[in-house]
């Protein structure tokens, strides 16, 4: 149960990230940074699975997970998605990444998406998703959604009101993305961008700003409907 839009300018990207949860589930902890060779991470933290859905670094990578319900859940006990985060967030391209994918066994992961932006020229966005039998690599455009109910009901939803607000207009501005994860459609629910459910709702919504000198990283507990005032972090990028 997340929701996942971005787009690129001529100079920086723009990552945007609701994520929804059980209410009963522990609030996360705002960004923290980490630093491991030489290479600084920004990324909030689930204490329940100690890791993260989210993370940005100085050397201008931004990691982004979703769970993906669609695919085959492994046997046995699984780890948390979270550290999967946690163990990538100071890759500095693709193709560490790539490596590090390639160390952990998956078949101790429950299905997900894992998105990977970057600064430089090339502005397509890498996926790769775990389907609990293989790993596929390939790119995805935004957004991406994911549920565990009504998959194809909130899907149809999301993309309907991202088409109206966002598909449909010409230069659009970070704003216009933040009012689009703001959106209830016609009223709050399980099918709007900012969900709303008797069990689970949008608990956090991050904006991630990547340009050529900095980051900045702007974390909002609480639904972002709600309009409450963010962390921001920002973090200076490796020349």
């Amino acid at each position: 149960m997340c929701t996942i839009s971005w787009f690129y300018e001529v100079d920086k990207y723009h990552v945007f990230f609701n994520r929804d949860e059980q209410k009963t589930r522990a609030s996360a902890r705002p960004p923290e940074s980490i630093s491991e060779n030489g290479v600084v991470a920004l990324m909030p933290i689930d204490p329940v699975g100690g890791g993260s859905w989210i993370s940005t670094n100085s050397a201008g990578c931004t990691l982004a997970l979703l769970n993906f319900y669609q695919g085959l859940l492994p046997k046995g006990k699984l780890v948390s998605r979270g550290r999967i985060i946690r163990r990538l967030c100071t890759s500095k391209n693709g193709e560490e990444i790539e490596a590090e994918l390639a160390l952990l066994t998956l078949q101790k992961f429950a299905p997900f998406t894992l998105l990977l932006f970057e600064t430089g020229g090339d502005k397509r966005v890498t996926t790769w998703r775990w389907t609990g039998r293989a790993l596929e690599l390939g790119y995805s455009e935004s957004p991406l959604i994911s549920s565990a109910k009504y998959y194809s009901e909130v899907q149809a939803a999301r993309l309907e009101r991202y088409q109206k607000l966002i598909a449909r207009k010409k230069n659009n501005t970070a704003e216009d993305f933040c009012r689009l994860h703001r959106d209830h459609g016609d009223k709050p629910s399980a099918f709007s961008f900012c969900m709303h459910r008797e069990d689970a709702s949008t608990v956090s919504f991050s904006h991630i700003e990547v340009g050529n000198t900095r980051t900045l990283f702007r974390y909002q507990t609480g639904a972002p409907c709600e309009q409450r005032a963010s962390v921001e972090s920002a973090l200076r990028l490796a020349q």
